[in-house]
């Protein structure tokens, strides 16, 4: 479709290369559009890292841009091919406001229900289209989604090698997710791979004028403390190897292409060792 009021000059849609999309129906009925960037080129032996993002429509186009990017320089970026999966919806909005709070909170018959059906029904699915490589699975989100990456780390570890929680809810629920946090750190499970927290510097003080009610909603939300005060606590307790970043001058929207970029290169750090090696 040509924007409004706009001569015909012979616009065309753009397309990201390398990706498709593809209808998918969960066991349960629910219905999903998968995002799918797979490289042109031969998968290694044991199959190519994957990178599963989740409200994929807000942000498989820049991860996978990030991905593919990358990629062409893995001298500089030790990131090599992956395929990166986006999970989103039908309707196509960036972010489904309806869809994510049932899909990526931790409630019965959300996080947990979603979390299977991508272990047990998204990634066998995009494997009969590339082969995947079941020891380099990575898994990303912001805000709901940075929550549901907590979640599933706590109660699923080693899942996922990689974790990137960006921009995480704890707040969420008088931060009910830190019951979770405990467990997984009282216990004395195996190594549970490597996750990264990011924030944006101005999600929880921002510079821009708001109103008195956001800036209190903000403070109490303490999206900034929060994350670093649980990474700090993740990384003492030798359950996995967690890093934190904080992203200066960056707002809860505006943070999200920064995180993805970093998403990439941490989730996918060594993939082009691992392709030389297999070489």
């Amino acid at each position: 479709m040509q924007p409004e009021n706009r001569p015909d000059i012979g616009l065309a849609p753009v397309t990201l290369p390398q990706a498709w999309q593809r209808d998918f129906e969960a066991r349960d009925g629910s219905r999903y559009r998968l995002l799918i960037s797979v490289p042109d080129c031969p998968a290694p032996a044991r199959g190519f890292p994957c990178l599963v993002l989740v409200d994929g429509h807000a942000l498989f186009p820049v991860a996978a841009t990030a991905a593919r990017l990358q990629a062409q320089r893995p001298e500089a970026t030790g990131v090599g091919p992956a395929v990166v999966i986006g999970i989103g919806y039908p309707n196509e909005r960036p972010f489904d406001a309806e869809r994510r709070q049932r899909d990526l909170l931790p409630v019965p018959g959300g996080a947990d229900r979603f979390l299977d059906m991508i272990v047990d029904e998204v990634l066998p699915a995009v494997a009969e289209i590339a082969p995947l490589d079941p020891a380099r699975r990575a898994l990303a989100g912001h805000s709901y989604g940075g929550l549901f990456v907590l979640h599933t780390l706590f109660t699923r570890p080693g899942l996922f090698e990689s974790l990137v929680a960006g921009s995480p809810s704890i707040w969420w629920q008088d931060r009910a997710i830190l019951t979770s946090e405990e467990a997984f750190r009282r216990g004395g499970s195996g190594p549970a791979g490597r996750l990264l927290i990011t924030v944006g510097s101005h999600e929880q003080a921002p510079t821009l004028a708001v109103t008195p009610q956001r800036a209190e909603r903000l403070a109490q939300a303490r999206m900034r403390d929060n994350a670093a005060e649980m990474a700090e606590r993740l990384a003492a307790s030798g359950h996995v190897a967690c890093d934190f970043t904080e992203f200066p001058g960056e707002n809860h929207v505006s943070v999200i292409p920064s995180m993805l970029s970093r998403s990439v290169a941490f989730a996918l750090a060594g993939t082009a060792q691992d392709k030389a090696a297999a070489a």
